[in-house]
């Protein structure tokens, strides 16, 4: 080796170094469920005059939702909403559905659709296997009212059954 080569081969090596961490930093984050892009964002911000002046009208019909989570058998849970109107009258015969993640793992969002039961609160069951706080990015339909909410909720764990 030449006289005076250790320093431009130093210099490569950390910029060599640099590179192949950046490069195992993306690898491992590209497949980690915790981290999400927000899928179609350039759409969203070329459409976000359309969609604030929707989320005005949203807000402007004064509904509101309370919601509840009930373990179910297995991973399967019940998530149950009430939707009332500014009146407090229940909201029937709407078409709801929503977007849910879990918020530590916010690249596995699954599609719900609910149901109304007699009661008139809207049902759906869902696999909601973590513990924890859930975000349903929810839409109600009915007639021309269209109605737009983030709704979040939290899940414990099961008590413990009492044995003999």
């Amino acid at each position: 080796m030449k006289k005076g080569m250790g320093w431009p081969i130093g210099i490569v090596a950390i910029l060599l170094a640099s590179v192949a961490g950046n490069i195992a930093v993306i690898m491992i984050t590209k497949d980690d469920p915790s981290f999400s892009v927000e899928p179609d964002y350039y759409r969203k911000a070329v459409e976000w005059d359309s969609t604030a002046a929707l989320r005005v009208r949203s807000d402007a019909l004064q509904w509101r939702v309370a919601a509840r989570v009930e373990a179910g058998a297995g991973d399967q849970s019940q998530l149950t909403l009430d939707l009332t109107d500014a009146q407090g009258a229940i909201v029937r015969d709407a078409t709801l559905r929503g977007s849910l993640l879990h918020i530590a793992r916010a690249d596995d969002v699954q599609q719900v659709a609910f149901t109304q039961a007699e009661s008139g609160a809207y049902v759906a069951s869902v696999p909601m296997q973590r513990v924890g706080v859930w975000e349903l990015r929810l839409t109600a339909d009915r007639d021309s009212s269209h109605f737009l909410h983030t709704v979040r909720v939290e899940t414990t764990a099961p008590a413990p059954s009492s044995g003999p």
